[in-house]
């Protein structure tokens, strides 16, 4: 016989153990933070506001004083896609803090809580391995995260909501309690973003798909739990829409031609994303040959979920051609192709070899192709939003808003406003403005869509839609300094050296009022007038006709019938001319 007892661990290599985890544990929490600090200070380092953000806080500006959820006083259009994002800015107003403050605080909040929902599932999906944050590292630290983070619009809000509804539908044995939850969020997202839908059909099909197995009766009282949220939510979204703005879908569903494939500029949308973050394919190809090579070569039912997500997303925004602004209507679906890689990496047996290949994601992350070569540059039609939207810009756009209000305050101007003025619109707070490309308008965005162009920008308000609308003014996008054109047109206007605008209707109450002011340039109607017989008399019987066109449109149509005498005359003048050309 031995003469050797039986073994038993050394309390020793116990403690040893112990406090290697511990270590562990404090190292992955101090690079954690350490990650998350110089995230967060590169997007407080990128912070911008889009342009079109500045929908959503007219429209919360003028909820907060009474006048309804409205972007123009008394005319109720549903202007924005993100309806809980305008109502969250509303709160923030009314508690006294700038839509600018808390439209970046908000959206960099949402933006860590998506990085904390795909830690957290990391952490629950490792059980006793280590932990793989692959989809949270990535999300942390991808340039194009950081930047929309910020911006001013509902993108991080969207993608958390979204997210955290489908991984809560998606974790094995999540009871009737978490589906209502998980409801609740996607019900949430749709509130947040039309298109978040597609992500409610996935989660509604998540819950009667998993877990596997299980009674017929089960699957539907589970899927029953997570539709209620969505069916509640739907059926009172769908009652405000029809009852408020008579309408079930906002103008940009419109105005972006969301029903009539785009594909091709689709396709590219989707192309230049993944150029730019160029990692995402040769990771997608390394975790797929994982896949296929593991036993059984099958995907968890969660990443199924998630791959569907992404999936369906994708195409819709390539059928959908995408988006004016790089990146941003792919960006919430992201994740979920995140967390699908995750998963399949789990199979690579040796952790220094997983922690290998997160590392070479994360630096890949980290350094993106330069697919802008020149900041301002638009690739197709798609632009780099940020380059185009800095703080001087925005400035700019406020000092000129401020000279039309100091000059227009208590007239009744009717105007438009051309692209990338948004914020112009806020800042004035004149009482009747139109987006040219019918962000505002029903009546634009809902014209027949001619020609594909530039995704939302295809439709215009034109002069006939200008005159059917007794439109007085169109603010250009000139920056200052501006200066009349030599010779002078009848038609511009200026305020200082700070603003243009074309007069599309001289109005007399307006422009009389508009004469007193020295800070007002524009040629009085008079001299109009007198420069227009002149030329009727001097010009071509051709050019008389165009001249007593323009002034029809441009005076006479709305100047009241003690101004029709002269009309007459004016006529009489081009058809004598006419007349004596007969004649000879």
């Amino acid at each position: 016989m031995s003469g050797a007892g039986p073994r038993f661990p050394r309390r020793g290599s116990a403690r040893r153990r112990r406090e290697q985890r511990l270590l562990t544990i404090w190292s992955v929490c101090l690079i954690g933070a350490a990650a998350v600090g110089w995230a967060v200070s590169q997007a407080v380092t990128l912070a911008w506001l889009s342009d079109d953000a500045f929908i959503s806080f007219r429209y919360a500006q003028n909820l907060v004083r009474g006048h309804g959820l409205v972007f123009n006083v008394g005319e109720r259009v549903e202007g924005y896609t993100n309806l809980l994002w305008t109502l969250l800015l509303a709160g923030a107003m009314a508690a006294g803090i700038s839509p600018e403050v808390a439209a970046a605080v908000g959206g960099i909040a949402f933006w860590l809580a998506l990085v904390a929902v795909l830690a957290l599932w990391s952490w629950r999906w490792s059980g006793a391995r280590p932990v793989l944050p692959l989809a949270a590292s990535l999300v942390l630290l991808m340039p194009d995260f950081q930047m929309w983070a910020t911006g001013g619009l509902e993108t991080s809000m969207f993608a958390c909501l979204s997210v955290a509804g489908l991984v809560l539908a998606s974790r094995a044995g999540a009871s009737r309690s978490h589906l209502l939850v998980s409801g609740a969020l996607l019900a949430a997202a749709v509130a947040t973003r039309p298109d978040g839908v597609i992500f409610a059909a996935v989660g509604v099909a998540a819950a009667w798909f998993l877990p596997s197995g299980l009674a017929l009766g089960d699957r539907i009282s589970r899927t029953l739990a997570l539709a209620l949220p969505l069916i509640v939510s739907g059926v009172a979204l769908v009652v405000f829409k029809l009852a408020y703005y008579g309408d079930l879908f906002p103008t940009a569903f419109y105005a972006k031609s969301a029903l009539h494939p785009y594909y091709s500029q689709g396709l590219i949308y989707v192309y230049i994303f993944f150029k730019q973050n160029w990692f995402i394919v040769p990771l997608t190809v390394a975790a797929a040959v994982v896949g296929v090579s593991r036993r059984p070569a099958v995907m968890s039912g969660a990443s199924w979920v998630f791959l569907a997500a992404f999936g369906l997303f994708t195409l819709y925004v390539i059928h959908s051609a995408g988006d004016f602004m790089f990146a941003r209507r792919l960006l919430p679906a992201v994740p979920f192709l995140f967390l699908v890689l995750e998963d399949l990496l789990r199979a690579i047996a040796h952790p220094m070899v997983r922690i290998a290949v997160v590392a070479l994601a994360v630096v890949g992350a980290c350094l993106p192709y330069p697919v802008y070569g020149r900041a301002v540059q638009q690739i197709s039609g798609i632009s780099n939003e940020p380059a185009f939207y800095g703080s001087p810009y925005i400035e700019t756009r406020r000092v000129q808003a401020k000279a039309a209000a100091k000059a227009l305050t208590g007239l009744p101007v009717r105007a438009i406003f051309t692209g990338g003025m948004c914020m112009f619109a806020y800042y004035s707070e004149l009482p009747y403005l139109v987006e040219e490309h019918g962000l505002t308008q029903y009546s634009v965005a809902k014209k027949p869509l001619a020609a594909r162009d530039r995704v939302g920008h295809e439709k215009i308000a034109d002069q006939v839609w200008a005159t059917e609308h007794n439109i007085h003014l169109t603010f250009m996008y000139d920056l200052p300094p501006v200066s009349p054109a030599v010779p002078r047109e009848a038609d511009e206007i200026f305020f200082g050296d700070r603003l243009k605008a074309r007069i599309w209707t001289y109005d007399d109450a307006i422009m009389d009022r508009l004469r007193a002011n020295p800070a007002v340039s524009f040629v009085p109607i008079e001299v109009t007038l007198a420069a227009a017989r002149e030329q009727i008399d001097q010009r071509s019987h051709e050019h008389a006709e165009g001249v007593l066109a323009f002034l029809e449109r441009y005076y006479f149509r709305t100047a009241g019938p003690e101004k029709r005498p002269l009309a007459e005359a004016l006529k009489a003048r081009v058809e004598a001319k006419k007349l004596e050309i007969v004649s000879r």
